[in-house]
């Protein structure tokens, strides 16, 4: 592309920002310079040319209304980030937790909402921008990849101990639910066609406690050691005896 065409392109859009007010205005002044036939004082505006997209910036600006649309082109910026620390807070956490913790289940929505519209902003970008759309969505995708199958992990390692509990069964997302709803009954049936069904009726019992006390549903260890990171000064802290 030719470095004019670039350029006049660049600042046929960036004028599309001015209201009809300024515009007028502006068309006003060039009028009553032509009509007075005195030449327009060029050396007394400086123009300062960014390196993003070449865009003109003088120090004679129209009045215009700045903060309403660089405000709204901050709050997908805002709200994205706002999420994308949730998310890898809640990964941090679901990693180093012995128990699955609460689904976030806003935070992936609307971080998957975003990332479509950031896929297909990127189609109309250029090479440059488009690659660092990309580079945001992919970490994104990543992120929301390895929590969930940090999840999936720990449902299939107590799918029976999390179905059981109204706890557990509360804190599971509608899909990973019947996922592990779904898993019980493939675990089930693979045991007892393997081998349950030959030994006698008193030894088929998948969730038999034994006079020890001792549970065949396997529980998360609750006594794990985990770090823990103190974020807000809270005073004295005494934990509650298990």
């Amino acid at each position: 592309m030719d470095t004019q065409d670039s350029f006049s392109g660049a600042l046929d859009s960036n004028l599309g920002l001015y209201d009809d007010a300024a515009t007028s205005n502006f068309e006003a002044r060039l009028a009553t310079s032509d009509s007075m036939d005195v030449e327009p004082e060029v050396a007394s505006t400086s123009v300062r040319i960014h390196a993003t997209f070449g865009m003109e910036e003088e120090d004679t600006e129209p009045s215009i209304d700045k903060d309403a649309y660089e405000d709204d082109e901050d709050d997908d910026e805002d709200v994205l980030e706002d999420d994308l620390s949730l998310l890898m807070r809640s990964w941090v956490n679901e990693r180093s937790s012995p128990e699955i913790l609460e689904y976030e289940g806003a935070t992936i929505e609307n971080l998957m909402e975003l990332v479509d519209f950031q896929t297909q902003k990127m189609a109309t970008q250029q090479a440059a921008l488009a690659n660092i759309l990309k580079m945001d969505v992919d970490r994104v995708k990543y992120l929301v990849r390895s929590y969930l199958r940090t999840r999936l992990s720990k449902i299939e390692e107590h799918a029976r101990h999390y179905i059981k509990e109204t706890m557990y069964r509360e804190r599971l997302s509608q899909n990973e639910l019947e996922y592990a709803k779904g898993y019980v009954e493939l675990d089930e049936r693979h045991v007892r066609r393997s081998f349950l069904d030959q030994l006698p009726p008193h030894l088929r019992g998948l969730e038999d406690v034994t006079a020890e006390g001792l549970e065949m549903v396997s529980k998360p260890d609750l006594d794990a050691a985990v770090f823990c990171r103190v974020r807000a000064t809270v005073g004295e802290f005494q934990f509650e005896p298990r």
